[in-house]
């Protein structure tokens, strides 16, 4: 689609649909539960969703994103049903296998990790969870492969206001407590994994004849691909779930649903990219399996640019307005500090910005250097949780993750760099222009602030902010464009 002299992306514009509709259904949805569970609740309902979020990884043996490579450019129905198929069998054992483990040693893991009173019967619907989460997240990477971008995009929308209603019966039905919201959502995902898997039979033309396994060679290859990711998904899990999981047992239930509160609002910026890395996996992918150096700088500088242009204000304004949005939405009890919040917006950020590295160590084969890397800043993280929570409450959970996240993108930014793709994935000139916008508009905000008491009001703040990085970003793209025509 064209308008004027500007090409628009419509898988992108699908994703960005999809994301709108999920995550802010997605956030109405925790404001509402952190609202109505109030907060011990709600730190329940967050510790058994990040077990699950950290187990997955570990089900999953890092065939999610094998599949992706391996069918993303297959031409025929066989050769796509059948890694599919075995990549199935496999996440079931493990899954199944994980789920029964944790059902039977529910009672000892509320003791070590949760002082919830529902506690083992949160762990035990995380038990039940856990399966379907998978197979759901295999199936949706099998659409992301073969670019199913409107199926996936309107399965996701539906999940999401799905949840969010059925969510709103249980409150006014009286029904509502942290164990039934996780034993719907599980009911949900089930739902919408079998239309997934409808939709890939029909998209696939899947017949009966074209199930089968693939040969011991073709798994055992697979899998020397699939157990690196999957230890270096659990690390990521470790730098981004376990901190829940960790500030419930240190600091109880209620403590956690204050940090996962604000972890919502900071994960508007992951929710922001995530359109711009859901299209550029496959497409790097397509470039660099082409041996194009030129094609896979051009796709990750469109997408990482327009991500870095809008991504670098937004983080501002949730700094900003989030600890003020917090207690407007939820309550003074989830208060948190402007500190907090910025520390855990720039561990967002930093996460997210390094994502076109970590792709194309993947893509290149890299899988076991990410495993290293992922594991040791993973670990990091655990440990610096451990030793900085109890000195400095929410704060310090939120440093730790932060310096875990800078000195993993440290690492893998060097890493790719040695594979030739460094800083050529910078797009330079846009960093430099939002750089100057960005610089500015801060600048001007912190000089107000120090003439005008108004500017301390947040809403007042971030609307100058906003305008000063609208106008400034404009003036040095209109300056830059102009030379690139001399």
């Amino acid at each position: 689609m064209r308008i004027g002299q500007h090409q628009l992306d419509s898988a992108l514009m699908q994703r960005f649909i999809a994301e709108a509709a999920t995550k802010s259904s997605a956030l109405f949805m925790a404001f509402l539960l952190a609202r109505w569970l109030a907060a011990e609740g709600f730190g329940g309902y967050s510790q058994a969703q990040a077990l699950v979020a950290v187990l997955v990884p570990i089900a999953l043996f890092g065939l999610g994103i094998a599949i992706i490579r391996q069918i993303a450019g297959a031409t025929s129905t066989a050769d796509i049903v059948a890694p599919i198929t075995t990549a199935f069998v496999l996440i079931s054992v493990i899954s199944l296998g994980l789920a029964t483990v944790m059902w039977i040693v529910a009672p000892h893991m509320a003791t070590a990790f949760s002082n919830h009173p529902s506690a083992i019967a949160l762990f035990r619907a995380a038990a039940v969870l856990l399966p379907v989460a998978a197979w759901q997240a295999l199936f949706f990477e099998a659409l992301r492969a073969r670019e199913r971008v409107l199926t996936t995009t309107l399965l996701q929308i539906g999940e999401s206001l799905a949840s969010l209603a059925t969510i709103i019966v249980l409150w006014f039905s009286g029904e509502l407590t942290p164990v039934t919201v996780i034993l719907l959502i599980t009911g949900l995902k089930a739902f919408f994994l079998l239309c997934a898997l409808a939709d890939l039979q029909r998209s696939q033309k899947v017949g009966q004849i074209h199930i089968r396994l693939l040969s011991r060679r073709d798994v055992q290859a697979g899998l020397a691909l699939g157990i690196p990711l999957m230890i270096a998904g659990l690390g990521e899990s470790l730098m981004g779930m376990v901190d829940r999981i960790l500030v419930g047992s240190l600091a109880g239930s209620e403590a956690v649903g204050r940090y996962v509160a604000a972890q919502t609002l900071a994960a508007i910026l992951a929710s922001w990219g995530s359109p711009y890395w859901w299209l550029l996996y496959p497409r790097m992918a397509r470039a660099m399996n082409k041996n194009s150096h030129a094609e896979t700088i051009a796709v990750t500088h469109r997408l990482f640019g327009n991500y870095i242009t809008f991504a670098m204000p937004l983080a501002v304004l949730i700094v900003i307005l989030g600890p003020q949005v917090l207690t407007l939405a939820v309550g003074e009890s989830f208060h948190i500090s402007t500190i907090a919040m910025a520390i855990l917006v720039l561990a967002v950020f930093v996460n997210q910005s390094v994502t076109p590295w970590e792709y194309s160590l993947y893509i290149s084969g890299k899988a076991v250097f990410l495993m290293w890397t992922s594991l040791f800043w993973g670990v990091a993280a655990v440990f610096g949780i451990i030793v900085l929570l109890p000195a400095y409450g929410l704060l310090g959970a939120a440093l730790s993750i932060a310096f875990a996240r800078i000195g993993f993108a440290a690492i893998i930014v060097q890493g790719a760099e040695r594979h030739g793709l460094g800083a050529a994935l910078l797009p330079v000139e846009i960093i430099s222009r939002v750089g100057i916008a960005l610089a500015l508009g801060v600048l001007i905000v912190g000089i107000s602030a120090i003439v005008t008491s108004v500017v301390h009001i947040p809403w007042i703040a971030a609307t100058l902010f906003s305008a000063v990085y609208g106008l400034s970003n404009l003036a040095v793209w209109l300056t830059q464009a102009r030379r690139r025509s001399i």
